[in-house]
C-alpha cells in the first residue's frame, strides 16, 4: 500500500543567503530569505520496497543591494536526480522572471497610462517567451501613440500601374506613422524605422508568424526610443528651463 507523508515547516530557510539575478540591479546580487514555507514530501510502499522524495522551498527574498523584494521557488525531486549524467534534480524559478535574456521594464513617468500599460504587457510577453503576442503589443503601442497625438493619416508613396509614383494620404498604420513624421513628432530616421516595425506587427498578427528574439528586442528598443523622444525628453527640457529661470531669478535678487 502506497503512503504519502508531507511535512510543512514555516521559515525553515529564513535568513538563508544566496546569489541570484536581481529584478532591478544589473546582474546577480546577494539575496536573503525574509520568509518561507518549506515542504518535505515522501511517497513510499514498504511491501514493494520503493520510495520517492521531494522538497519545495517557497521564499520571499530581498536583494542586499537595492532591497527590492521578489519570490523564489526551489524544488528537488529524487526521480530527476542522476549522478551519472550530472543531473541534481534541483530547479529554481524566480518571480518576476529575470535573467541574462530578460528585459527590464523602464520607468516612464510622463507617458500616458494606457501606453505605459501596453508597454509593460509587451515586456512581460517578451520575457515569458510569447513572441507573437509581443509583436502584436508592439503594433498596438505604435497605434496608441498615433491616436494619443491625434494623427489620423499621413502621406504615403504609392506606385501606380504604369510604374510612376505619387503621394497619397492614407489612414492605415503606414500613413499614421508618416503623419507622426509630418507633424515633426518623429525624425525621418525614426519614422523609417517604425515602418519596418509595422511589418513585423502585420506579419505576426495576420499571418501568425513567430518573430525572432533579435527582431523583437530591436523593435522594443525602437519603441522605447520613441517614448523617450515624444514624452520624456520634452518634460526633462521643461524642467531644465524652469530650473534655469529660477536660478537666474535668485541671482538677480542677490545682485540687484
Amino acid at each position: 500500500m502506497t503512503r504519502t507523508d508531507i511535512k510543512q515547516t514555516e521559515n525553515k530557510t529564513k535568513s538563508d543567503r544566496f546569489s541570484v539575478p536581481c529584478v532591478k540591479c544589473n546582474g546577480a546580487t546577494k539575496h536573503q530569505v525574509l520568509a518561507s514555507i518549506d515542504v518535505d514530501g515522501e511517497a513510499y510502499d514498504q511491501s514493494e520496497e520503493w520510495s520517492v522524495n521531494w522538497v519545495d522551498h517557497y521564499q520571499v527574498i530581498q536583494c542586499g543591494g537595492c532591497e527590492s523584494i521578489s519570490f523564489r521557488h526551489t524544488s528537488w525531486f529524487s526521480e530527476d536526480a542522476d549522478p551519472m549524467s550530472g543531473e541534481s534534480g534541483e530547479t529554481e524559478r524566480l518571480y518576476p522572471k529575470r535573467g541574462l535574456e530578460t528585459l527590464p521594464t523602464k520607468p516612464y513617468y510622463n507617458v500616458p497610462s494606457n501606453l505605459r500599460r501596453i508597454y509593460s504587457e509587451l515586456i512581460d510577453c517578451f520575457n515569458n517567451d510569447s513572441p507573437t503576442l509581443c509583436a502584436a503589443g508592439l503594433r498596438a503601442i505604435v497605434e496608441g501613440i498615433c491616436a494619443e497625438r491625434g494623427v489620423l493619416d499621413g502621406p504615403v508613396e504609392q506606385t501606380l500601374k504604369d510604374g510612376s509614383k505619387k503621394i497619397v494620404r492614407k489612414d492605415d498604420l503606414r500613413g499614421r506613422i508618416s503623419g507622426l513624421q509630418e507633424k515633426g513628432l518623429l525624425t525621418q530616421t525614426s519614422s523609417d524605422t517604425l515602418h519596418e516595425h509595422r511589418y513585423l506587427g502585420n506579419d505576426a498578427v495576420h499571418q501568425l508568424a513567430r518573430p525572432s528574439t533579435d527582431e523583437l528586442r530591436l523593435a522594443i528598443e525602437i519603441v522605447e526610443h520613441t517614448l523617450e523622444q515624444l514624452y520624456e525628453l520634452p518634460e526633462k527640457a521643461e524642467e531644465l528651463k524652469r530650473a534655469k529661470a529660477l536660478r537666474q531669478k535668485k541671482q538677480s535678487k542677490a545682485h540687484p
